[in-house]
């Protein structure tokens, strides 16, 4: 899972030799057979790198086992997303699904690659939406333009469904989730025997999307009438679902409806900073905003920077000069080079700003990368 605790962990590990390893990746067909093959030419590519820096075939085969163990898991390569991003050092070994395509590169530096972890905490991160009804009960993984359900196989989703399977269930000893007195419903009770059955069949299907949202562990959006949104709070035991809930018949939406609305929401708590600091940018013409890599640069270096935009995909190389303050840009990288991009992230985040990661259809006057200053 990508948080921003996480990308902090990544950003915070120092050594001469750290490995980053991104490619898009094929979630089903054919194409899925090539995910494991173009990771292993990869592996390739930095095993020559490695070998340009001066290691010998038994140092580079120990540093690389735990990503060349990963060619002999099957499962592994069949169960992708649509990137895959792998960090390697000689003490640490981590990887992560991603919800986007990331470019093709092995990377060799001091600093990990983290700029393409980084849309995971501004627009393509994933969520996921529950659909909170009494006919149709859905549990939906989305991102921004996809939806995917998630729904567990065997979870009873209408309260038709609920009582077909156990039709016993209109007449049983109930006792209050509140530790009251247990009651006994029978013929006759009406609306109350209604409610019982409800609240137990909502009591069942909540234990199962806790746990299938305890595995993907992302923010969750509740969808449903006040009613029943209302009581699936009360048993709620998912930590990371959202305060507020969206109060709207889900029966009467389809998937990516309840998407959109779940992505209204996602806005709204976490990314309200980011779409405010866009906000002034479009509307500033003051010597606070910036769209010059060099200007940004030294900004951030001084901790000037507020908010960083970089584009998604973006690569410029070179180096900052701290002696001169200079950024010195090159077409082709060589010693003491490094991704420019992924440095002014680094430097961002360690110096205080917030760095967003955007499509570059969407970042502030079409730039390569911006800034908002503090001062």
């Amino acid at each position: 899972m990508v948080s921003e605790k996480k990308v902090d962990q990544i950003l915070n590990i120092d050594g001469k030799l750290l490995i980053s390893i991104t490619l898009s990746t094929h979630k089903k067909g054919e194409e899925v057979k090539q995910n494991s093959i173009r990771f292993k030419n990869l592996l390739t590519q930095t095993t020559e790198k490695l070998k340009d820096k001066g290691l010998k075939e038994k140092e580079i085969s120990k540093l690389l086992k735990p990503a060349t163990d990963l060619l002999a898991k099957p499962l592994f390569w069949s169960h992708q997303d649509e990137g895959l991003a792998v960090y390697i050092s000689n003490d640490y070994f981590e990887y992560f699904h991603l919800p986007y395509p990331v470019e093709e590169k092995a990377y060799i530096n001091e600093s990990f690659l983290i700029t393409p972890l980084l849309p995971m905490l501004s627009l393509d991160g994933t969520f996921s939406v529950l659909a909170v009804s009494r006919k149709k009960a859905r549990l939906l993984h989305c991102t921004r333009n996809e939806v995917f359900d998630i729904t567990p196989e065997d979870a009873t989703t209408s309260l038709d469904e609920y009582l077909e399977v156990t039709p016993e269930k209109e007449l049983q000893y109930h006792t209050g989730a509140d530790g009251k007195e247990a009651m006994f419903f029978g013929h006759g009770s009406g609306g109350e025997v209604k409610r019982v059955i409800a609240e137990q069949y909502f009591r069942e299907l909540e234990k199962q999307i806790t746990s299938v949202m305890n595995k993907y562990s992302e923010p969750l959006i509740l969808v449903g009438l006040e009613d029943n949104i209302a009581f699936y709070k009360t048993i709620n035991g998912y930590k990371r679902t959202l305060t507020d809930s969206i109060d709207s018949n889900p029966d009467e939406l389809n998937d990516n409806q309840l998407k959109d609305l779940g992505w209204t929401e996602i806005k709204r708590y976490f990314l309200k900073d980011m779409y405010n600091s866009l906000e002034q940018f479009s509307e500033s013409n003051s010597d606070r905003v910036s769209n010059n890599m060099a200007e940004i640069v030294e900004a951030t270096v001084m901790g000037k920077s507020d908010t960083i935009f970089i584009s998604k995909g973006e690569v410029r190389w070179g180096h900052y000069d701290p002696e001169s303050h200079q950024v010195h840009f090159t077409d082709r990288p060589s010693n003491g080079d490094v991704d420019l991009m992924n440095w002014l992230a680094i430097k961002g985040r360690k110096t205080g700003s917030k760095v967003y990661v955007l499509p570059r259809e969407e970042m502030p006057r079409h730039s390569t990368v911006a800034a908002e200053f503090r001062f």
